[in-house]
């Protein structure tokens, strides 16, 4: 039986607005009562980091880079699929253990990943059971591989993500190395976890919060520099 998701078709966004529409809509989750799904695009290439990483100065120089509300390593924003998914406190993804939902969302992303394959005549995606993690500091994401990751059959790393859980929910973050359209990656959730869509607008309430955390912290370098 299929569960109905909203789907968030975001305009191309600064950086800095990117995180802060996904920390806006994470803290908006519960009036929304459903899972949500944004797809979205940058205004220029940039880097994010996870939000317990130290801050790449090696990279600033030539980049925008912005710390990410979610965990996990360096991610260059140039030519990856960025995505996020978005669910209520008390939903089944909010209720499994970090592990189990990755898992959960990665097996849409390779299914999505196998429908533009077998559109290009490639070789398909897998997903990997278990890896190290990589230990705090600096990492690049897609050079290590942990848990739950969509990989190639050499070994490569196609996609990986990183959540934030609490009392408003839980907020997952995905990249993935490829240009893959919002068509096949909602036909990937829905051959995958029969997740079937309809599409969701801004409110005002959101917009203005997502301005407001884009202006007070993404934007600041209280934020981006912290020490943590």
């Amino acid at each position: 039986m299929s569960e109905l998701w909203l789907l968030l078709s975001s305009p191309t966004g600064a950086p800095a607005y990117n995180m802060a529409l996904d920390e806006a809509l994470l803290r908006t989750a519960g009036q929304r009562a459903r899972p949500l799904l944004r797809v979205y695009s940058w205004s220029e290439p940039a880097v994010t980091f996870g939000y317990f990483q130290k801050f790449p100065a090696h990279l600033a120089e030539r980049h925008t880079v912005i710390r990410r509300p979610t965990g996990g390593g360096i991610v260059h924003h140039t030519a990856d699929t960025t995505y996020t998914v978005v669910v209520p406190p008390g939903h089944a993804l909010h209720a499994m253990s970090t592990q189990d939902a990755y898992n959960f969302l990665h097996r849409a992303v390779s299914a999505a990943l196998t429908l533009k394959s077998q559109a290009e005549s490639a070789r398909p995606a897998k997903q990997i059971t278990s890896h190290r993690s990589p230990t705090r500091g600096h990492y690049e994401c897609f050079q290590n591989p942990v848990a739950g990751d969509v990989v190639a059959d050499d070994g490569a790393k196609l996609a990986g993500g990183a959540q934030r859980r609490g009392k408003n929910g839980m907020l997952h973050q995905g990249s993935i190395a490829a240009k893959v359209s919002a068509e096949q990656l909602t036909q990937g959730f829905r051959d995958a976890l029969s997740a079937d869509f309809t599409p969701y607008e801004l409110t005002a309430d959101e917009r203005a919060l997502a301005e407001k955390l884009t202006r007070e912290k993404y934007s600041t370098d209280a934020w981006n520099r912290r020490i943590t």
